[in-house]
């Protein structure tokens, strides 16, 4: 089956596909953003698609895709932040309109939106079941409200069924919105010194793995209801903090615990629960523990470690280093003083320099007010005068400083500037990659398509109405040619009707595997493409390992079905639109010579002698000759048989009927030079010969082959 999440990925959505990928279904993925955060898709997943859900380009992709199923994971998707209350519900409205809107058009037939038990918030009822009206008051469940009533007007039995999950508070995702209890008091207990809470104020809470095996289950429902109330487990917020501090070891976080009118929650009645089979396999301190390692891991004390080593890398150790330098230049002043190198060196412009090659114009000021510091303090512990060398000293300091340090802060935002445009650009190239590799895609398929002449209108088109041509006895075999040729697919079959037209026969087929079907099939109000021949549509298999045709199309006679062509492919780039409407556009142009076909050879099989189920000898001559042209391509199978007139106890209606209980109704009987022969359709030798017994058990000699 192919399903079709809207959800971004967090742990409900990898969890949810990790569970679907176990059940062997394709998956198809709209993440709601613009770009991709990498380069292939998430393991499991067959295709993902990186558009907003309010793109235009959504409905596209849901008719490309044609899935059997969509699940929106609507208020468990933690692509939906409810940060700027007004702006995100917004936001959220538009976005499961236009899923909505765009999965009907495209024919997508079955819905699972998961939604909250917060539409009951302000619910007073002892008992809350499906027939319970919402009442809930925050923006929030308000807008959760609004599309729960959008899902109900949208909602077609039987073509366009919603279901809808009510979800208690589902915790074990990172990012999530304040409306989750058990993140929030996490959130607050290990990011600051002291919180508050409402002691006695009980939560429904359900954690997030077993809020997807929930899921799991309404979506292998064969029969699925309109609504499911999950009631999760109660905890107040007592309770809750105190699973919190055992699971996050190690915190001195203050609790202060505010007064709340204790309220009871009233009960969930959902009879589903039993009939689904679902319980809560995760107690409240494994599912903390599962978010905290999240935590730990991904997100907060990773970065607030980061963090901080960042202010220590940026501002305190460049600081220290700058200091460090000066004292050990000073020392080395004091030490070479009175040295040849000390007398032409001057070490605190060289650190001066240093420092504003290293860190800039900034250090470098710190720099050469720390050295006019050393240079006054060494003036007045030797007695000296600040005479003029000394100031021009210290103004050659200052002004080689900024320059060097203006230059390098210059140089530097000049290829910080280069280097986040190179970044800019790389992103543009991935895009531009991408999109090439698209463009490339497409061209080379319409080039094989269309301008190639071997797949152009023109050969399509030249190649079906060589069948104009043709004797009718022979069309259908040619017909099963033309189909493998424009197709480019080895396996055909064509099924023709008869008086009958609930029953149809196997005409011909190009190979073993395109016989698959049967020589013989019922086409009654349960065939796999009733419903594709009562709108006379292409039947396309999306499931792949069925036993099932890859295409199938009606070929008809007005309001009559004369035939079906079936194909089979294990090839996946052959199943698209495209190979769809190629196969309607040679079944229309074939038409013709089908529909003559078929009224020959049912014509033939109907020229029987009156009162008998036995074809006169020239009709009989003629079905022989079709079947062993039919023989000769490799495209019918049949067997002969001959009763010969000297073995046969009297000729006469009652013989002739005993003949034809032996064998099939798609067999053919008939006369040929006072014998009576018959051609087991669709038979070969080792099936032959069981018919062969059931004649001599009922006392009739045969022999095989026909005189």
């Amino acid at each position: 089956m192919k399903v079709l999440i809207c959800g971004e990925y967090g742990v409900f959505c990898r969890e949810l596909i990790s569970r679907l990928k176990k059940e062997k279904h394709d998956i198809f993925v709209i993440t709601g953003s613009e770009k991709a955060k990498r380069e292939k898709p998430r393991t499991g997943v067959f295709q993902e698609y990186n558009f907003s859900y309010r793109s235009k380009n959504i409905g596209t992709i849901m008719k490309n895709v044609q899935a059997d199923l969509l699940l929106i994971l609507g208020i468990c998707d933690t692509k939906f932040t409810w940060k700027d209350m007004n702006q995100e519900s917004v936001r959220y409205l538009t976005s499961i309109t236009n899923i909505l809107m765009s999965a009907k058009e495209a024919g997508i037939r079955q819905v699972i939106y998961c939604s909250s038990l917060g539409v009951y918030n302000n619910c007073r009822d002892a008992v809350i079941d499906k027939s319970t009206d919402f009442e809930a008051d925050s923006i929030l469940m308000q807008t959760v409200i609004q599309t729960e009533y959008m899902c109900a007007e949208q909602n077609v039995p039987g073509e366009f069924d919603i279901s809808v999950v009510r979800y208690p508070e589902v915790y074990g995702d990172y990012k999530t919105h304040d409306y989750n209890i058990c993140s929030r008091l996490m959130e607050s207990f290990f990011t600051g010194t002291e919180m508050e809470i409402e002691a006695g104020r009980p939560h429904r809470v359900l954690y997030v793995n077993d809020a997807v095996d929930t899921l799991m289950r309404v979506f292998l429902c064969g029969e699925r209801e309109k609504s499911y109330l999950m009631p999760g487990s109660v905890y107040t917020e007592r309770q809750l903090i105190e699973a919190v501090k055992t699971v996050v070891q190690g915190r001195e976080t203050e609790v202060r615990e505010a007064e709340f009118k204790t309220e009871p929650l009233p009960d969930i009645h959902e009879p589903q629960q039993e009939k689904l089979g679902f319980c809560e396999k995760f107690s409240l301190e494994e599912g903390l523990s599962g978010l905290y390692k999240i935590y730990e891991k991904e997100k907060d004390l990773e970065i607030r470690e980061e963090s901080k080593k960042s202010v220590i890398k940026d501002k305190l150790l460049p600081l220290a280093e700058n200091v460090g330098l000066f004292l050990v230049i000073t020392l080395l002043t004091i030490l070479l003083k009175d040295t040849w190198f000390g007398s032409i060196a001057d070490l605190y412009l060289i650190y001066v320099v240093i420092i504003a090659v290293v860190y800039g114009c900034a250090h470098a000021l710190l720099a050469t007010l720390l050295t006019l510091a050393a240079r006054i303090g060494e003036i007045l512990i030797t007695g000296g005068t600040f005479d003029y060398a000394a100031f021009t000293g210290i103004l050659q300091i200052l002004v080689i400083g900024v320059i060097v340090g203006h230059m390098r802060d210059k140089y530097r935002r000049k290829n910080g500037d280069l280097e986040d445009e190179k970044k800019y650009y790389q992103s543009e190239l991935v895009d531009m990659t991408r999109i090439y590799d698209g463009n490339r895609y497409v061209k080379e398929i319409y080039e094989k398509r269309i301008v190639n002449y071997e797949n152009s209108m023109v050969r399509v088109y030249e190649a079906s109405s060589q069948l104009d041509f043709w004797e009718p006895q022979k069309v259908i075999f040619q017909a099963v040619d033309v189909a493998r040729e424009l197709m480019d697919i080895d396996d055909v079959a064509i099924y023709i009707t008869g008086n009958n037209s609930g029953y149809m026969r196997l005409a011909a087929a190009s190979s073993e595997e395109a016989r698959r079907m049967g020589k013989s099939i019922h086409a009654d109000e349960h065939f796999f493409m009733q419903r594709e021949l009562v709108e006379r549509t292409v039947y396309r298999n999306r499931e792949i390992d069925s036993g099932l045709p890859s295409y199938a199309c009606g070929i008809y006679d007005r309001e009559k079905l004369n035939a079906i062509v079936m194909l089979w492919t294990k090839d996946l780039s052959k199943i698209n639109l495209y190979e769809s409407n190629m196969l309607a556009l040679i079944c229309r142009l074939i038409e013709a010579s089908m529909n003559h076909a078929a009224t020959y050879w049912n014509r033939l099989a109907n020229q029987y002698i009156e009162g008998t189920n036995v074809l006169r000898e020239e009709e009989f001559d003629k079905m022989y000759q079709i079947c062993q042209e039919g023989s000769q391509q490799n495209k019918l199978e049949y067997s002969a048989l001959t009763i010969p007139s000297g073995f046969m106890p009297g000729k006469g209606k009652e013989i002739y009927a005993k003949i034809a209980s032996l064998v099939r109704q798609t067999d053919i009987i008939g006369e040929k030079e006072g014998d009576i022969c018959i051609i087991l359709m669709n038979t070969n030798e080792k099936e032959a010969d069981y018919v062969i017994r059931r004649f001599q058990d009922a006392g009739i000699q045969v022999e095989n082959g026909i005189r």
